[in-house]
């Protein structure tokens, strides 16, 4: 009983820092260091006392960024702890497919903006989000398999 209300509790706590950082992203244009920092401490220490490896995923997507070109610090340090949470749902695969669906939202709200730049933290979020959710589609239905 305690698990399922720990484990309630940090999905409010992730609901609550992801909406909270889409309305800051969408009205200021900026991922704020109070909001981005904390979950990539989070993030790494997480990793660091239970699977280091995944460490590298938000190593890679950060580092990424870190290269390329109108990426901002905030999505940066936001990558960091999205990119660790993308490796614990599916690995390099996980990561890949949260930079690419991240990258292929911010182009379709591009163009539903008639070419007007949109802010990418958003559109990060829903690249991991889609991760994270097939790859628990995916444990319940090899579940729900060997159950039978």
């Amino acid at each position: 009983m305690w698990g399922i209300l720990l484990l309630g509790g940090a999905a409010i706590i992730t609901v609550w820092w992801a909406v909270r950082l889409v309305l800051v992203d969408e009205t200021q244009r900026r991922l704020p260091d109070h909001l981005t920092l904390p979950a990539a401490l989070g993030a790494v220490t997480g990793a660091l006392l239970t699977e280091p490896v995944l460490i590298l995923g938000g190593l890679a997507w950060a580092g990424a960024y870190l290269l390329g070109r109108g990426i901002g610090g905030g999505d940066v340090k936001l990558a960091l702890s999205l990119g660790v949470l993308a490796a614990a749902a599916g690995g390099v695969t996980g990561v890949l497919a949260a930079v690419v669906a991240a990258s292929a939202v911010t182009v379709v709200r591009s163009v539903v903006r008639r070419g007007k730049a949109v802010p990418h933290g958003p559109s990060m979020l829903v690249g991991t989000f889609i991760v994270v959710f097939h790859d628990t589609w995916q444990g319940a239905l090899s579940h729900l398999g060997g159950a039978s």
